[in-house]
């Protein structure tokens, strides 16, 4: 498992000495905040860890984890800690361990299967002994742990047939406040109290600003202020991030609250309004959790999803320390006869070349080709997010907006969009690309000059993420985020058709005169004769991060964000296998059929994503078959 060590969740000690993050491997560290050194590494869970907890008076730790159980451990004083990793000092000691995937909801009249889940519900009471989480099937679970042992009190399902997503106490009386999707719930002891129904979509994060009130992060990139007393109506700021809002954290020393999402920027917003104020920090990669010193509040600390921990000065936008022991994702792919080039997170566009097969398995051969450096700035700054073949060079889109071409003798910056870039298409034999940005632009651009000769705007600045160009058609397709899917005229730019709708369309691609898409965890078609839309394949749980189908148009493999293969009928849609992939999530595919070499297995492919490596896989009697990584640590 590459990514072991990479942290996915943390909170901070009541007196901001230390700080506990769970890591995908099951560890919980305490890190020094002041040095931002490990001091500890303690082996907990089974399963990544999702959210950890410390508890605000009591010296207890809490950690929660897709092995379905929730651990309590004794936490040390941060105040008396010593820095460095396996120094002599009062660590972390684990009390106990309590399963749940197996605990019913008293209110359930049926049984309801457990499910895997990123949930991040885990919360400890203000002063008593007692926690509350999920459970395995998505009820509010809590615990007692008056003699150091946890033991259930009570189990109650509050949101339905929707996962558990977060939960909080809301006063010493134990009083609870949980989401599950758009569905808020004060609750005690398994009794509701209210409830609101805020939209639909998930809500992450419940925030206290003080006097019953919260700041709620919501997917619908906006953040919501919430009086648990009803004695105001909910107020729903201004949209503020353009991919999912994940977390809210507020400063009660400041009076300062911050955001951060999917787009990896950390916004400051008025916390009476809940709009925008600034820009604090544009961090390196899409984020999950951030927190604010009491003790500095112009410090904070960010998590990002390559399971790195940062820590900021607000005043400067400066990284002051960082903590990720991960390697870099590896983002986007292109095959160029029989080479493979892969870029992402680093310096680095790594190539891998197929060099035949091994006589008894028939697994291809390869070898690592020479790196190339892409210089698009300082090392964590930015990542390749979509590549393409142009006609002089490999044709990368930075995230930071650099748009580069990456050659044999070298790498050249083409142009500087200045806006996050999504996704990048060339047109075949001519010297032009096409990129499309957050901010609901889609522009062609030279690849011998870097002039931009065309560009469509969004006039709602809806953020565009993918496209694909016809080039028999000379059509270009692009999707937004939200709203519709477009074909323009690959010269002008100008609008042929738009339909709506779309969700989330991560990636589309062309198959002769029909494109096929992802909206969230469907495939759809477009029929460009008949402009008809339908349905290709059926939902597969959670969106869908690439497809790619194989030169004979027999089988459609896709990838998704819960981490799984589905193989299905190139012809039907229908789904044949469902195979787990890696411990962490992928971001493409690609094939590594070799068709000069009459040995080759004609149906072998790889993964690549989060695990910062290429793993190989066969499709053989219909099915998924895993054969191990071909190129481990590619960037």
């Amino acid at each position: 498992m590459q990514t072991s060590q990479k942290i996915g969740s943390f909170t901070v000690d009541p007196d901001e000495r230390l700080l506990f993050a769970g890591t995908m491997g099951g560890d919980v560290l305490a890190i020094d905040i002041d040095s931002f050194e490990i001091a500890e590494r303690r082996h907990v869970h089974d399963g990544a860890i999702e959210a950890v907890a410390a508890h605000p008076r009591l010296p207890y730790l809490a950690a929660m984890s897709m092995d379905r159980s929730v651990s309590l451990l004794t936490r040390p004083n941060g105040a008396n800690g010593a820095s460095g990793e396996g120094a002599n000092w009062p660590g972390l000691a684990p009390l106990d361990r309590f399963g749940f995937r197996d605990v019913a909801c008293r209110n359930d009249r049926a049984p309801v299967p457990a499910t895997h889940s990123l949930s991040q519900a885990l919360t400890f009471h203000p002063r008593e002994k007692r926690l509350a989480t999920r459970s395995g099937n998505g009820g509010v679970m809590e615990l007692d742990f008056a003699d150091d042992r946890l033991a259930l009190r009570h189990c109650t399902r509050f949101h339905g047939d929707v996962d558990l997503v977060t939960v909080r106490y809301a006063d010493s009386d134990g009083a609870l406040i949980s989401a599950g999707g758009g569905h808020a719930v004060l609750s005690r002891d398994g009794e509701e109290i209210r409830s609101w129904t805020l939209g639909d979509f998930n809500l992450h994060w419940f925030e206290p600003l003080g006097d019953d009130e919260y700041l709620i992060a919501c997917d619908e990139l906006y953040v919501i202020r919430l009086d648990i007393r009803d004695r105001k109506p909910p107020l729903r700021g201004l949209r503020l991030t353009r991919d999912d809002l994940e977390h809210v954290t507020y400063n009660s020393a400041s009076g300062r609250a911050f955001v951060a999402g999917f787009d990896g920027t950390v916004y400051e917003i008025d916390p009476e309004s809940c709009d925008y104020k600034r820009i604090a920090w544009v961090a390196p990669y899409k984020m999950r959790w951030v927190k604010t010193l009491e003790r500095d509040p112009d410090t904070l600390i960010g998590h990002c999803f390559n399971g790195g921990l940062y820590k900021v000065d607000l005043e400067s936008q400066r990284i002051l320390a960082r903590l990720k022991e991960t390697p870099n994702t590896v983002w986007t792919s292109v095959r160029a006869g029989d080479s493979l080039f892969f870029a992402g997170e680093g310096e680095l566009v790594r190539e891998v070349r197929l060099d035949g097969v091994e006589r008894v398995t028939k697994a291809p051969r390869t070898a690592l080709g020479p790196a190339r450096k892409k210089g698009s700035g300082a090392e964590g700054s930015s990542f390749t997010k979509r590549m393409a073949m142009g006609p002089s060079g490999l044709i990368l889109a930075e995230k930071n907006g650099r748009v580069l071409e990456v050659g044999e003798s070298g790498a050249r910056e083409l142009a500087d969009i200045r806006q996050e870039l999504r996704d990048v298409a060339v047109v075949p034999d001519a010297p032009y690309a096409f990129v499309c940005t957050e901010r609901g632009e889609v522009l062609k651009l030279r690849t011998d000059d870097g002039k931009i000769v065309a560009a469509y705007h969004d006039r709602l600045r809806e953020p565009i993420w993918s496209l694909a160009y016809h080039p028999t058609r000379n059509i270009l397709a692009f999707a937004e985020r939200r709203g519709h899917l477009v074909l323009a005229d690959g010269d002008s730019l100008d609008v042929l058709h738009r339909a709506r709708k779309t969700s989330r369309p991560k990636r589309m691609k062309w198959w002769n005169d029909t494109l096929i898409y992802v909206r969230t965890g469907e495939l759809w078609r477009f029929e460009l004769e008949s402009r008809a839309m339908r349905p290709y394949v059926e939902d597969c749980g959670n969106t869908i991060e690439d497809f790619i189908w194989d030169a004979a148009e027999r089988y459609l493999v896709l990838v998704n964000y819960r981490t799984e293969l589905v193989l299905c009928d190139f012809k039907t849609g229908a789904k044949l296998c469902v195979t787990p992939d890696q411990a962490d999530f992928s971001k493409g595919l690609a094939w590594l059929d070799q068709p000069d070499c009459v040995e080759a297995y004609p149906l072998d492919f790889v993964t690549f994503g989060r695990s910062g490596a290429a793993h190989l896989y066969r499709i053989h009697n219909e099915r998924l078959t895993a054969l191990g990584p071909i190129a481990p640590a590619l960037l």
